[in-house]
Parts: C-alpha cells; structure tokens; sequence
C-alpha cells in the first residue's frame, strides 16, 4: 500500500504543478487580451473622432463592444485564475511534504487520511493536467521503466491538440478587434 500510496501522491503532485501553469496562464493571456480589446477600443474611439465614417452603426457597435469587455473583465475577476493557482500550488507543496513523510517512514493509514484532507481543499485538476503531466514526466525522464504511468499514442494527440488550439484561440481573438473594424469600415 506504501509504493500505491506513493504512487498516488507522485503523480496527483505533477498533475496539480501542471493544473496550477494552466490556470496562470489562463490568467496572463486572459489579462493581456483584455488590456489589448481596451487599448484597441480606445485608440481606436479618437480615431473616430477625427475620421468619422458616415456609417452610422459603427458607434453603436464600438459601444457594444466596450460593454462586452467590462463583462469580460467581469466575468475574469470572478473566475479568479491566480488565486485558484495559489490554492493548488498550495496542494502540491503539501503534497510533497506527504511525499517526504512517506519516505521516512510515517504511518501509511495516517498519511492517507491527510492526502484525501489535502485534496479537499482545492479544486480537482482536469484530465488534460494528468495527461500532459504524464507526457512531459515521461518525454522528461531519463529512467522510462521507474515510471508506473506511460502515456500511449493518444495521450500525446490531446496534448498537442490542446497546445494547437490554445495557440489558434488567442489568435483569433487578438485579431478579432481588427477583423471587426475592418468590416466596420468597408461597410460603406
């Protein structure tokens, strides 16, 4: 029960590492686009107001527009990214000193008890966090067969497709401000 236990720990450890980068990055690229939607909004509102356009609905669609990134803004602050990742690395930092403890020999039954305590106090992480957690750890060891976890095929399909669309999806939404004032503009 010991090598399960700590079995368990290792690997709930490098998905909760794994757990805590996505939700700052989803806190970084969250912010940063927000900072681009309202310095593009404004930049763009003085240069209406030198060059106005005689379309009459572009106004009402900036003001739409600028609504929807004080909800976005909104709806950012509430999902509170950064401090649900202080919460998991918090977890895993624990985590680890059970990992420690384990190894010098504490009680089995007791450790496990305080894992399952540890574990209720944060969010659980996403398969895709043990998935990608499972790929890098094995692309990242040296010594393949000390690992009782190995990722097949699919397992590196997701990763990779996650990172793929992660990468489209900011770029469709950094160029979104653009793709819109250009139609707005060449609606004449």
């Amino acid at each position: 029960m010991k090598n399960s236990l700590s079995d368990k720990v290792w690997w709930t450890k490098k998905a909760k590492i794994k757990a805590e980068r996505r939700l700052l990055n989803l806190d970084y690229y969250s912010q940063f686009l927000l900072l681009w939607y309202s310095l593009f909004l404004v930049c763009y509102s003085i240069y209406a107001l030198v060059n106005p356009t005689e379309n009459n609905n572009e106004s009402v669609i900036m003001v739409a527009l600028s609504v929807l990134v004080l909800v976005i803004t909104l709806y950012n602050s509430n999902m509170d990214y950064k401090g649900r990742a202080m919460l998991i690395k918090k977890c895993y930092e624990e985590l680890s000193i059970i990992e420690m403890e384990l190894l010098a020999g504490v009680g089995v039954v007791e450790l496990n008890k305080k894992y399952q305590s540890i574990l209720n106090t944060t969010e659980n992480h996403l398969e895709r966090d043990f998935i990608k957690a499972m790929v890098d750890e094995y692309d990242n060891t040296s010594d393949k067969d000390k690992l009782t976890r190995t990722p097949i095929l699919w397992h590196r399909v997701q990763v990779y497709f996650y990172i793929i669309r992660n990468i489209l999806m900011f770029i469709l939404l950094f160029i979104s401000p653009i793709v819109v004032l250009f139609f707005l503009r060449g609606m004449k």
